[in-house]
């Protein structure tokens, strides 16, 4: 039968299915037969007996997206084209719009060097952020992070930006996670 993982305690290492038969099972680390620990949203496969679960084995890992602090500081996981320029490009680029309008309308005056000292603060704040977003959707690709490093070759910086930017990922689970685009 098939369920997904609802939930693990690793302290007692149990946890909970729910069933596509719209029941919960009850299954103990015993019975799990994946390479890793269970994680909530996997998609597994099992055999019921009674309430418990057995012989567990993950079919395909489930995506759950990204809360708003993982989302921004953690490199790990996946995002997909969409995520990364509806949560993050577009938001950046109306911030710097503003910044830019603000600055070119007080030029000359005192308040112009505020607006550009923030300006520079924001873009400190958010250099973390950008690498954790940017190390995501070269997950996506299936590509380790060192592969942002060639962001910075000249000349050969221009492909790194077009597969974060354009391409998209890799179909169906890789070794960073689930996919995040929901196939339906």
């Amino acid at each position: 039968m098939k369920g997904n993982v609802i939930g693990f305690d690793p302290d007692t290492n149990t946890g909970a299915i729910s069933g596509h038969d719209g029941n919960r099972y009850d299954f103990a680390t015993a019975d799990w037969r994946g390479q890793r620990r269970p994680r909530h949203g996997d998609i597994v496969d099992f055999q019921p007996e009674g309430q418990r679960a057995t012989q567990i084995y993950v079919t395909e890992a489930q995506y759950v997206e990204p809360g708003f602090g993982e989302f921004l500081f953690s490199p790990h996981g996946r995002i997909s084209r969409s995520q990364y320029w509806l949560r993050w490009v577009l938001p950046l680029f109306g911030v710097y719009l503003v910044f830019f309008l603000l600055i070119l309308s007080t030029a000359g005056s005192v308040i112009s060097g505020l607006f550009t000292g923030l300006f520079g603060l924001v873009g400190l704040v958010l250099f973390w952020p950008s690498i954790a977003i940017i190390v995501k959707r070269v997950h996506d690709r299936d590509r380790p992070w060192p592969f942002i490093l060639l962001l910075f070759v000249p000349l050969v910086q221009i492909w790194p930006a077009i597969e974060i930017m354009f391409l998209p990922g890799t179909v169906g689970s890789n070794r960073f996670g689930p996919d995040p685009v929901v196939q339906r």
